[in-house]
């Protein structure tokens, strides 16, 4: 085929559109009256009610109990999973001990009012380790129909009277009774309020009385008084005389601290504590130094283990030093009473 030919093929096809595009305007010029007029709301109505919905495919709706099957009940072979087992390997809830409300917390104070039972108060410091993770402040404010925490959410404030502070359970045990220390306030730490307002007490008739009366306080196990001051019980002065080394090799792990900068022995690095152990419940923490005992500087656990031993027959008081993340405090314990 020659150029002549494919010169005529391009003209005729450039003929063919150009009247193809002339003739596309004409007929848009002619109906533009008729598409710009608006459409009704009824004729839109009746087109799109014109529309058939498509059939919802079922294959594309999975119910939910089949996921929660799936990925919740079963594991990756398609068994059910195995449902989580209580102590002793029992089946349900982990039921809280039942341990003795004196023994997880110590009342400090109380303010009872005879008029309007709701309003006491009691002023109280936990013991227990499980519930030492909850207080927020140094003291713990309760007051009637409060819960402790977890795990012993059951224990009820049922009252707040002159004779203590009313724990009732929710395991069918008796309600008890948890008296205030008559070690730190010589009123017995509780403040009366009636109609006329606080009713003051014969403070020397009580502390003559007390002075005759109130035992010697000797607890069984570690106590905490107040924030940083410990009172070491009988029974725990007895473990730790009969077992220190099975507690340093079981309870705690530690390593000698060295200064970064001088490369000098200056105490004992508790590198970790397990939960509900002595050490524990003495308040030891991992990343803590212990770097002198009454002032006696520590460079190892023989070396302390050394004084103290020396000093016992003498020594009531124990004042550790103490330094975590470049801040130095100090731990108080003491003794039981001889």
């Amino acid at each position: 085929m020659n150029i002549q030919r494919w010169k005529g093929i391009v003209w005729l096809g450039s003929l063919a559109v150009g009247g193809f595009l002339v003739y596309y305007v004409y007929d848009f010029l002619q109906a533009k009256e008729q598409l710009a007029q608006e459409v009704s709301d009824e004729e839109l109505s009746a087109v799109l009610d014109s529309v058939k919905k498509p059939v919802e495919q079922k294959t594309d709706v999975v119910e939910y109990p089949l996921i929660q099957k799936v990925f919740h009940d079963h594991d990756w072979t398609g068994k059910e999973k195995e449902k989580p087992k209580g102590p002793g390997g029992s089946t349900g809830p982990t039921v809280a001990p039942k341990i003795p409300v004196s023994q997880l917390l110590k009342v400090l104070a109380i303010k009872v009012d005879t008029t309007k039972p709701e309003n006491g108060v009691a002023y109280v410091t936990f013991i227990d380790g499980k519930l030492l993770v909850h207080k927020e402040k140094d003291d713990t404010i309760l007051r009637p129909a409060e819960h402790l925490f977890a795990p012993y959410e059951g224990v009820k404030v049922d009252a707040i009277t002159d004779k203590g502070v009313v724990f009732s359970f929710g395991d069918g045990r008796d309600p008890e009774t948890v008296q205030t220390a008559p070690y730190s306030l010589a009123t017995g730490g509780i403040v009366v309020v009636g109609p006329e307002g606080a009713i003051q007490p014969q403070l020397q008739s009580q502390i003559g009385a007390a002075s005759l009366d109130v035992p010697v306080w000797r607890p069984e196990q570690m106590m905490q008084v107040r924030k940083n001051e410990f009172q070491v019980g009988t029974g725990t002065l007895e473990e730790l005389d009969r077992d220190y080394s099975i507690i340093l090799s079981r309870d705690i792990s530690y390593s000698n601290y060295k200064n970064p900068r001088t490369g000098a022995s200056e105490g004992i690095k508790i590198n970790s504590v397990r939960p509900d152990s002595i050490p524990a419940q003495a308040g030891l923490s991992e990343g803590e130094v212990l770097k002198s005992i009454n002032g006696h500087k520590v460079t190892s656990v023989n070396d302390a283990i050394a004084f103290v031993k020396a000093s016992a027959d003498t020594t009531d008081t124990w004042t550790a030093l103490f330094e975590k993340q470049g801040r130095e405090f100090t731990r108080t314990y003491r003794s039981p009473p001889r």
